[in-house]
């Protein structure tokens, strides 16, 4: 199902009715980003989906919101993320002070960190809303296998 140029897929399906605690939920992204790497990112999702007939400028995080299990910061970093030996951790707030928007999409707790375009500024804006890498202790780790 074509939800703006040819090849996009419509987002709103995939969308989930969800809110975040913007000063308290943690945000995870693999990484460590550069600008180069989130350019990429944010051009393939635009490739790959829109949202009203507009493209998605945006890259993929998860987001800490549950206390225990999968959904939660330590099953977030031990489970998908476990690949990645360094995380950006911001938290939801610093995200929308860059003017970045969370879409709660696919299966919990992941979400689509929107930007309004590709333009090196808000690519700069969003980079700095991250924060440095952080180590993920549990990388390397068992992964589970998802069913």
């Amino acid at each position: 199902m074509s939800g703006g140029a040819a090849g996009q897929e419509d987002l709103r399906p995939h969308l989930r009715q969800e809110t975040l605690d913007e000063a308290a939920t943690v945000v995870v992204r693999g990484g460590p980003d550069s600008l180069t790497s989130l350019t990429r990112h944010v051009r393939r999702t635009a490739r790959a989906f829109a949202l009203d007939g507009a493209p998605v400028w945006g890259i993929s995080v998860f987001a800490a919101i549950d206390d225990l299990g999968p959904a939660s910061l330590n099953g977030i970093l031990a489970g998908r993320l476990a690949t990645y030996a360094t995380v950006h951790l911001p938290t939801a707030g610093a995200l929308a002070g860059a003017e970045a928007e969370l879409l709660p999409s696919f299966g919990r707790p992941h979400f689509t960190l929107r930007l309004a375009s590709d333009h090196p500024r808000e690519l700069e804006r969003l980079l700095a809303a991250l924060g440095p890498p952080q180590v993920n202790p549990y990388h390397g780790g068992p992964r589970r296998r998802r069913r």
